[in-house]
């Protein structure tokens, strides 16, 4: 430890913080060693092997699957360079399950960054002597903290440790990937700028779970309820729901990243490189990756059926029809699948089926002439977690949707430059929610996917009478399920900010507000899914509004602006409940007749 804190470097910032701090540099010197001595791993005492029987004990509710060729390759490349694991986290027991699979195959473990509300006594010391660096939650105002842990980092770079934390910064509340915090790569960025020589790759890591016992809690706080903090109680009632069979636990790696490539693309005219300047490259560049390398589980499948099918409950048969459209897209798509599966009435659709009934996330009803399945209320938000894992396979494809029908609507003389212009202004819409590409590789995306929808879309006969007529004939409609419930949740909060007129808001009390009028919105009938009731979303949609200059009163124009964006969502939302009815009645000519343009918009 004090060779780690006697590094020039180090002492240079010590002496600075002293001059702007006005405190002595060996009152510094010992405040730093403290918070070494907080967040440093001590191998040795307790052994690896006790601590790795240990988790797969606490992780016994899952049998990990992964790819052994992945972790070889892996292997291999860590003979020359050191590697970051970057995982989603979707669970407490994603470093476990990491863990696991890496131990398979020889690796020491990693220096895992874990929160510090989890040091709980006796763990914490037993962590620390097998990887695990607590550190404290919060600490952006703490320089010499972010001092001392930037120094370690480098020193563990330097020695090619292999490091591990979770790029979101805390599990998702909603299954999908959250955006990436910044903090620690800007200080491994900020290290490996200082030693170039040395070697890193970040390896972009994906672990989905067949089901979740944490799931129930996290749809609780989504909803406004309050998070338990972590104790050793807390623990023990972990430990204890991880008794019950579970299913799999997937573990998947995406393509390396090197980060010196990474950081020689900051390089400006002079040849001086700006790391800061690659870090959200780097980061968003990661959880692209991340989503990528995600497959498609059969519960994701099953509760995408589920889901949004206007509060009915469907047969199995009813399921299929919904499903087989999906399936082949996926397949169209080559996604990533976890296994291969059927629709057939055995298989991995089925037991998936049955286990979700079994832990309550669906529910079963068999009734004297049929069998039929749905999601209650209570359930929506579990249900939702198991499907948002894969969303974003399927967020261009729903966008374009919308995009299309939004310029058959407009009358638009050209269809080509409406929808993207339409896909343009939605990707900016969702884009506190989703990880998009760049311009141009998401105008191609949105071309192939309208061309898989609307063959000759791109030709001069192709009208927007066409559009109406096409989308009638859909077999897959998805934009209700995908961005349904983000764009109605915006609208609340739309609404809530017009009704603000020209008065600032505060993002605390205004989702709380959202949260109650989302309540009453579903009790009414008015929110067509209680997934928008949600902290996350409406936590997303002011930054949104902020970002578009609606939150503070000395915006020019502010209460007209706020009333247009609410019009605008209004709009959004009414079409996505066109293109659910479409989907509610797929395949039926009756809903060509009765799909019109009435009076600038589609009637359905």
């Amino acid at each position: 430890m004090e060779h780690i804190l006697e590094t020039p470097e180090f002492l240079r910032t010590l002496a600075t913080l002293s001059e702007e701090t006005g405190r002595p540099v060996n009152e510094l010197a010992e405040e730093a060693r403290a918070d070494l001595k907080e967040m440093a791993v001590k191998p040795g005492g307790v052994t690896v092997t006790a601590w790795d029987r240990f988790t797969k004990w606490l992780s016994r509710a899952y049998t990990v699957d992964y790819i052994p060729e992945e972790v070889e390759q892996l292997k291999e490349l860590n003979k020359t360079a050191g590697l970051i694991f970057l995982p989603n986290h979707r669970s407490y027991l994603d470093p476990m399950v990491l863990r696991w699979a890496l131990d398979k195959h020889g690796f020491p473990p990693n220096n895992t960054l874990g929160g510090a509300n989890l040091a709980l006594w006796p763990m914490s010391e037993i962590g620390r002597r097998n990887g695990i660096v607590f550190i404290r939650r919060e600490f952006r105002d703490d320089h010499l903290y972010r001092a001392v842990l930037k120094t370690y980092l480098a020193h563990l770079m330097s020695n090619k440790q292999n490091l591990e934390w979770y790029i979101e910064g805390g599990r998702t509340r909603t299954g999908k990937l959250r955006p990436p915090r910044y903090g620690i790569l800007s200080y491994v960025v900020d290290a490996f700028a200082g030693d170039p020589d040395n070697e890193v790759r970040i390896v972009p890591t994906s672990i989905v779970y067949d089901q979740q016992h944490e799931v129930s809690a996290i749809s609780a706080e989504e909803m406004g309820g309050t998070k338990a903090p972590e104790s050793i109680k807390w623990l023990y009632k972990f430990a204890r729901s991880q008794s019950r069979r579970l299913g799999r636990a997937t573990l998947r790696f995406g393509e390396p990243l090197s980060l010196r490539d990474a950081l020689n693309l900051t390089e400006d005219a002079d040849g001086n490189l700006r790391p800061r300047l690659a870090v959200p490259k780097v980061a968003f560049e990661v959880c692209n990756r991340i989503n990528a390398a995600t497959p498609v589980t059969p519960a994701a499948m099953l509760t995408f059926a589920l889901l949004d099918n206007g509060d009915r409950a469907i047969t199995v048969e009813e399921g299929r029809h919904i499903l087989q459209p999906l399936l082949d897209y996926i397949r169209v798509r080559n996604l990533p699948l976890t296994e291969q599966v059927n629709l057939d009435e055995h298989g991995p659709l089925r037991d998936t089926l049955r286990n979700l009934v079994q832990e309550g996330v669906v529910t079963q009803y068999d009734g004297p002439t049929e069998r039929v399945f749905y999601v209650s209320l209570d359930s929506q938000h579990e249900a939702a977690f198991y499907r948002n894992t894969v969303i974003h396979f399927f967020l261009n494809r729903a966008i374009t949707e919308l995009a299309a029908i939004q310029a058959a609507e407009d009358r638009a003389p050209d269809i080509k430059v409406a929808v993207w212009e339409n896909a343009r202004r939605l990707k900016d819409i969702l884009k506190f929610e989703f990880f998009f590409p760049p311009t141009r590789e998401f105008s191609d995306q949105i071309a192939a996917e309208a061309s898989l929808m609307y063959p000759g879309w791109e030709e001069d006969t192709f009208t927007t009478e066409s559009v109406i007529e096409e989308a009638g004939k859909l077999k897959l409609v998805l934009a209700h399920r995908v961005i349904g419930p983000f764009l109605e949740a915006y609208s609340v909060l739309a609404d809530e900010l017009a009704a603000a007129g020209d008065q600032t808001v505060e993002q605390a009390a205004l989702v709380e507000t959202c949260l109650s009028l989302a309540r009453q919105r579903w009790l009414q009938r008015t929110l067509h899914t209680p997934e928008s009731i949600s902290k996350d979303y409406f936590v997303n949609a002011f930054q949104l509004a902020k970002n578009q200059g609606l939150v503070n009163a000395e915006e020019p124009d502010l209460a007209a602006r706020r009333q247009a964006f609410a019009a605008e969502l209004r709009l959004a939302v009414r079409r996505v409940d066109d293109l659910r009815g479409i989907a509610q009645a797929t395949g039926q000519p009756l809903l060509i007749e009765r799909a019109t343009l009435n009076q600038g918009g589609l009637s359905g």
